[in-house]
């Protein structure tokens, strides 16, 4: 039969424990917990505010994060509502700035306004065709070899149309002509297009003073007379007649809104 047997000195500290906690359980305090129960609460307590403070951090981690995540929620919808909302200003931006120009292309030619369509360029290929595009067509009134005007001046013709749309042949195409006089020259030019306009078939050595007004003759049927085409730069001769590089007054880069005349010559319909 094993036996175990304590070293006398680790009996007495065993037999003053038991003493202890039988003493412990004995004595009561005055709300009626014993001494043994009270020193164990005492002695859990740390450990129990930890627990809870420790339950605390993760209940408000979950609220943070169930927060954080609909702060985000909102943020997107809040940037995807400012991104339409710019998107908005923009094209009011743009309609603002077309009546603008259209309120001054009107004003600026109030006597070619009665037989006139005011259009919107819809697109432009300025480098390739040297080309536009106009939200009119036949069925608003256009016709072929109609004149097409912008704030500035003459911007060239329409050369192709349909029921709601009409494309324009630009002064800057390479086909372009017009018949063109120089204020102060008394003979007529033949204005030509081009990345470099210019106004050919005046006699040689004529003079023309810079920045001379190039307007419009109506000789060819498609440009009413008195319309400025440009001014003119320098002129130079070559061969039998004198050269004049015009400087167009009309940008289609600037334009937005044109004024398609009626041919010229030829009655309204």
């Amino acid at each position: 039969m094993l036996r175990l047997r304590l070293r006398s000195d680790l009996s007495i500290v065993v037999v003053c424990v038991a003493l202890y906690v039988g003493s412990a359980v004995q004595v009561r305090t005055s709300g009626g917990q014993t001494a043994l129960s009270y020193a164990a609460g005492a002695v859990a307590a740390p450990a129990v505010a930890l627990a809870n403070a420790a339950g605390i951090v993760w209940e408000n981690y979950r609220l943070g994060t169930r927060n954080l995540e609909m702060t985000l929620e909102e943020l997107g919808r809040l940037r995807e509502e400012v991104g339409e909302l710019r998107r908005t200003n923009q094209l009011l931006g743009a309609e603002v700035a077309e009546l603008r120009q259209g309120s001054r292309l009107l004003a600026a030619y109030p006597s070619l306004t009665e037989h006139a369509v005011v259009a919107r360029v819809l697109a432009r290929d300025l480098l390739r065709t040297h080309s536009m595009r106009l939200d009119r067509g036949s069925a608003d009134g256009i016709r072929l070899d109609a004149a097409v005007l912008a704030e500035g001046g003459l911007l060239g013709r329409v050369d192709r149309v349909f029921d709601h749309s009409a494309h324009v042949q630009l002064l800057t195409h390479p086909a372009a002509a017009a018949a063109a006089a120089i204020a102060g020259v008394q003979a007529e030019g033949l204005l030509m297009g081009g990345d470099k306009p210019r106004v050919t078939g005046l006699p040689p050595y004529t003079k023309v003073p810079p920045d001379t007004p190039v307007l419009s003759t109506g000789s060819e049927g498609i440009y009413p007379p008195g319309m400025l085409f440009g001014t003119a730069v320098e002129a130079r001769t070559e061969g039998l007649f004198t050269v004049v590089p015009v400087l167009l007054a009309a940008h289609p880069t600037d334009v937005t809104v044109v004024l398609v005349l009626a041919p010229a010559g030829k009655g309204t319909s």
